[in-house]
């Protein structure tokens, strides 16, 4: 039997995350956010998977910066969480939203890998 350590899976999937998102890399996205993604941003809009990769697509969304730290995981099962700081830059439309925030991520382990399925931003801060 292999060992699989699921903490260093999540965290490299978090950080897989991180550098599509910087990368506007939507395919890599697409490995580790499952379809059925709920995101609720720091100013209480809720985007599902599909809203984000259209919203990319067009260019009306881009990540500019996204430094994550303080990084907490928990794991339950097949469910891993990681609460961190992110210090963020981002277009959306025509606004740039920039700050510190306090993220909450949750992530199912699937098919041998970890997916997000479900994050929570609340803002801390301006940069």
């Amino acid at each position: 039997m292999i060992y699989v350590d699921r903490h260093a899976l999540l965290i490299a999937a978090h950080e897989k995350r991180l550098k599509a998102l910087l990368a506007g890399d939507l395919e890599s996205l697409k490995t580790v956010v499952g379809e059925d993604m709920v995101f609720v941003s720091s100013f209480g809009e809720t985007s599902s998977f599909g809203d984000v990769v259209a919203a990319c697509n067009a260019g009306t969304m881009r990540i500019l910066r996204m430094d994550a730290s303080d990084i907490s995981v928990r794991i339950y099962g097949d469910i891993g969480i990681l609460i961190y700081k992110a210090d963020a830059k981002m277009t959306h439309g025509e606004a740039t939203v920039e700050g510190i925030t306090r993220s909450t991520t949750v992530y199912a382990f699937r098919d041998g890998g970890w997916q997000m399925i479900s994050q929570h931003q609340s803002l801390i801060g301006s940069t």
